[in-house]
């Protein structure tokens, strides 16, 4: 993180800091050393994080990092559970509020796009067809910045960003190293506690081909090319969410 822009820690009269990118590029470690210089918290936007026990394929900040930094919406819900961005959006306008009342500049910080967007430009739900079409999202979706062009908070929206094949080196690193720390151990222990392969927090990224290979149908080697390029595609489809947020001001992690 030390070669970022020194301008991402210049953060004067804002209401909200906002550190968004596709997976691997520091999201979560810039957050915390804001976070501590800023004597602030955080905020979790990952539609993965909220799930209790779903740790190492998620990437979860560790014990420590918990520890030092108060997080929000990790850990809150079992597998089973649903959560949608509308469970996002009042969750955390109810944080953030509660974190200006305490004169904090909460610090919001992940990769789902969607949850993001909806929180800083007041995207308006008027029914579960709204929250679940994601055409309806995306093209005739009314919300405060649609009208006024202006987003609801006063935030600075910092974006990660380095090199497609620096990323891709990322991504592939992580995923060996996730099954180095149990990732195989992680989900039989989900499975012997009780959690159904179907629920929510299965369908995610390296759970479900984890699941593959206890079932045989794949070795280890195609395991973990398999969550390597899934998270390769998942992370150009961020990008691509994120091209439609002007107001990102990026940095370039190299």
């Amino acid at each position: 993180m030390d070669n970022l822009n020194n301008s991402a820690f210049r953060i004067p009269n804002y209401e909200l800091i906002v550190i968004l990118g596709a997976t691997a590029t520091g999201k979560s470690a810039l957050a915390l050393k804001m976070a501590e210089e800023l004597q602030t918290e955080i905020i979790s936007a990952d539609s993965m994080m909220v799930y209790k026990n779903f740790n190492i394929g998620t990437a979860k900040p560790s014990k420590n990092e918990l520890s030092r930094i108060k997080h929000y919406l990790v850990d809150i819900l079992e597998p089973q559970e649903k959560f949608s961005v509308v469970d996002f959006q009042n969750a955390a306008s109810k944080i953030i509020s509660d974190l200006h009342q305490r004169g904090k500049i909460p610090i919001v910080v992940g990769g789902t796009g969607l949850y993001i967007q909806a929180l800083i430009e007041g995207y308006k739900f008027n029914s579960a067809q709204d929250i679940n079409d994601q055409g309806k999202i995306q093209k005739s979706f009314q919300s405060h910045f649609k009208e006024t062009g202006e987003l609801i908070y006063n935030a600075k929206v910092i974006g990660l960003t380095l090199d497609r094949q620096e990323l891709y080196r990322r991504i592939n690193e992580r995923t060996k190293k996730m099954f180095d720390a149990g990732l195989v151990d992680e989900v039989k222990h989900l499975l012997n506690s009780g959690v159904n392969r179907n629920d929510q927090a299965m369908l995610g990224i390296g759970y479900k081909e984890t699941l593959e290979y206890l079932d045989g149908n794949l070795t280890l080697d195609e395991t973990i090319e398999k969550i390597s390029q899934a998270t390769r595609n998942f992370a150009k489809r961020q990008f691509t969410w994120y091209r439609r947020m002007k107001y990102i001001e990026w940095q370039n992690v190299q």
